[in-house]
């Protein structure tokens, strides 16, 4: 959450200071950059967490696959730079593409020690790592806003980030590096299938950037980007974190499948109790939040915010999936999974941009996601026996909710113009947000006295801040 915190505040500064132009010329890099990062993936921490003890050689084959991949990532994009850029027709694109080639590859570089701590369940060197990174990041793109209000500034941004947090990562997870692929064999074999549904998966993550900046202008363009990520950041804030510790959860219990099935449905449960009225309420106030953030230049990005947040729903159902399927070591699944998304997604993008503009292109994601994630819930159900109607249904109650919550935002939004200071769109930010947040809690804890306290979130919350009460009385 500090880590999507500096996001939101890096956000905040830089388009007050850039153009929704030059948020869509970093986008068209970013996104190439992003599908060739992709194309060369390996999962080697994934790997790592996968074993039962990881010895020392394996660690320098882990580092030594990662350098590798470092290098020759970066000097494909810096040899696809040229034709890319004359096939946006915008020669601009040459050094960007080059200078944003290092970040994946510093990425690459994080020391590999930090699985043995990730597998202990231990996680604070993480959020360490990802802190000074960040800070770093935030500092750099401020300071190259100010002197050039130019677009280098989202690109300073985007290298210094991990080229700090590989360099905290030494320091937090201590490891001398040793070139060594001597136990290639036991990444090979999990990282094929991986490493394929993460190509895929960029793709279904980067074609409707892509698509958009060959249809439509720099200006659209930055400003669908900008949307996106504004929708992302709480998704990611709350959800991107909690994969490793689930996976690692879930192998702990892999031997015994009735708890595993009971393990799921909790984390299940307690995603959609909090990621739905997180989702549903960034739609809510998107007018407030599209004015607060990024200013009135970008008034035309509040009915991207808002629909592109609903399209987040249907994934909110299928969260824990991936890291019951890593658990499983069916890469092959996640793949399927991917290429099915880009198989949906990909056509209807080009017909919906073509035709209806961003219209159609939010209407091809969202039915995209229905799609894809239908799909992992019924894996889900063949790997650990859990029913459509448990994992669709069982978290009813915040479902109910949410749906209570709605028009009481909706009437808070009434009370308030379209127009005003900062200060007087930041009241109607509070305002409806803490009306959002009253209602569904009291809505969840009716409804959950109502069912005879049943075991799950709300109960986990109440011990919780039972527990609290109880050490401050």
């Amino acid at each position: 959450m500090i880590s999507r915190v500096f996001d939101l505040i890096t956000m905040l500064i830089l388009a007050r200071l850039l153009m929704p132009s030059d948020f869509g010329l970093v986008a068209i890099a970013t996104s190439v950059v992003t599908i060739l990062d992709a194309t060369l993936d390996m999962p080697i921490n994934q790997a790592l967490l996968r074993l039962d003890e990881i010895i020392e050689i394996q660690y320098d084959t882990a580092f030594t696959l990662s350098l590798l991949r470092g290098v020759v990532l970066t000097t494909v994009l810096i040899a696809a730079a040229v034709p890319i850029a004359k096939g946006y027709h915008d020669p601009r694109l040459v050094l960007l593409i080059c200078v944003l080639s290092f970040a994946p590859a510093l990425r690459s570089l994080v020391s590999p020690r930090l699985a043995m701590f990730q597998k202990q369940m231990i996680f604070w060197r993480d959020l360490a790592m990802e802190f000074s990174g960040k800070l770093a990041g935030f500092a750099c793109a401020v300071a190259t806003a100010l002197a050039t209000h130019s677009y280098w500034a989202i690109a300073v941004g985007t290298v210094s980030f991990p080229a700090v947090m590989a360099i905290a990562s030494y320091i937090l997870a201590p490891y001398r590096p040793r070139l060594s692929l001597s136990e290639l064999p036991i990444f090979s074999g999990f990282l094929g299938w991986m490493s394929a549904g993460q190509v895929v998966n960029a793709l279904n993550w980067q074609c409707e950037r892509l698509l958009l900046g060959t249809f439509k202008s720099a200006t659209q363009l930055g400003l669908f980007s900008t949307a996106s990520d504004i929708t992302s950041i709480p998704f990611l804030a709350i959800f991107g974190p909690i994969m490793r510790p689930l996976l690692a959860a879930f192998a702990q219990l892999r031997d015994h499948p009735e708890r595993l099935a009971r393990s799921y449905q909790s984390a299940a449960k307690a995603v959609v109790a909090v990621g739905l009225p997180v989702v549903v309420g960034v739609s809510l106030v998107a007018g407030p939040i599209v004015r607060l953030i990024l200013g009135d230049k970008w008034l035309g990005d509040i009915f991207l915010v808002h629909w592109l947040s609903l399209s987040l729903v249907p994934t909110l159902f299928a969260v824990p999936a991936y890291p019951l399927i890593m658990m499983y070591g069916e890469t092959k699944l996640l793949f399927r999974r991917n290429l099915l998304e880009f198989g949906i997604k990909f056509p209807l993008a080009i017909i919906g941009i073509w035709k209806f503009g961003f219209t159609g292109l939010i209407a091809a994601r969202l039915i995209s996601e229905v799609s894809v994630n239908l799909f992992s819930i019924l894996n889900v159900r063949r790997l650990i026996g859990l029913s459509l109607f448990e994992q669709l249904l069982g978290p009813w109650r915040s479902i109910v909710s949410v749906l209570l919550m709605t028009p009481a935002v909706l009437w808070c939004n009434q009370q308030f113009t379209n127009t005003g200071t900062i200060l007087y769109v930041l009241l109607h930010l509070i305002a409806a947000t803490a009306t959002g947040a009253v209602v569904y809690l009291a809505a969840s804890w009716v409804l959950w006295q109502s069912s005879g306290r049943p075991p799950g979130p709300e109960a986990t919350a109440f011990a919780a801040f039972g527990r609290r009460a109880a050490r401050r009385g």
